[in-house]
This record gives structure tokens, sequence and C-alpha cells, in this order.
């Protein structure tokens, strides 16, 4: 049965979900990893339907202006689409300099965020 996303991820967040599913695999095994993913998933798409329910982290964002939401061990970091829909422009361990990670690929994220808002739907 395939999962229902309100969400999409840019390139560089595809990049940091396969970067993070392939270290908890070698380090927690196929099954805790799973269920780690499934968790990120199912917290996605609650955070993409009920967006004004979270509060923005501005102490994390590192004034890029986009929002932060801690699930487990990670941060989702995103911005609202419209309608039920968020794009998740990055995943970050919580132990990282956030402010300091976003700041530094400011310009890819930016480059990123547009490609999704000119493709046609």
């Amino acid at each position: 049965m395939k999962q229902v996303r309100h969400y999409i991820l840019t390139q560089t967040a595809e990049e940091d979900f396969r970067d993070a599913k392939k270290w908890s695999r070698q380090r927690w095994g196929n099954d805790s990893t799973k269920h780690y993913f499934q968790d990120l998933h199912e917290a996605a798409n609650t955070l993409a339907k009920n967006q004004k329910q979270y509060q923005a982290r501005e102490d994390l964002n590192g004034d890029t202006g986009l929002c932060i939401h801690a699930v487990r061990e990670h941060y989702l970091v995103y911005i609202p689409r419209g309608g039920k829909q968020i794009i998740i422009v990055s995943l970050i361990r919580q132990t990282q300099d956030v402010p300091s990670i976003l700041r530094s690929h400011a310009a890819q994220i930016k480059i990123d965020i547009d490609d999704i808002f000119n493709q046609k739907n």
C-alpha cells in the first residue's frame, strides 16, 4: 500500500534522508531504521496538515525564514507550500549546528525551493 505524502522533498532533503537511512541501517539495522523513518513520514504528514498549530523555531532557523520541527533525533526543515502541503528542504540531526548549516546551504535551498514552485502541476 502506497503511503500518502503531504510533503515534497527537495533534492537536498532527499540526499539528507538517504544519508540518514544509510547511517541508521549500519548502526541500528533495517527494522529500527524502518520504524524511525515511518515516524518521520507520519510527523511530516501531520505537520503538513496542521501547519498553523506548530510554532516557528526562530532560535534555530538562522534568520532564513524556514520552519523547523523536531521529530525524534532530527529536525525537519520546511516551508509551507499552501493548502495541506509542505516542502521539506532538509533533515538535520538535532546535535548539529542547525543555524550554521542552514546559512551555509541557503543558496542551494533557494534553488531547490524555486525549482519546486516553478514545476508545472
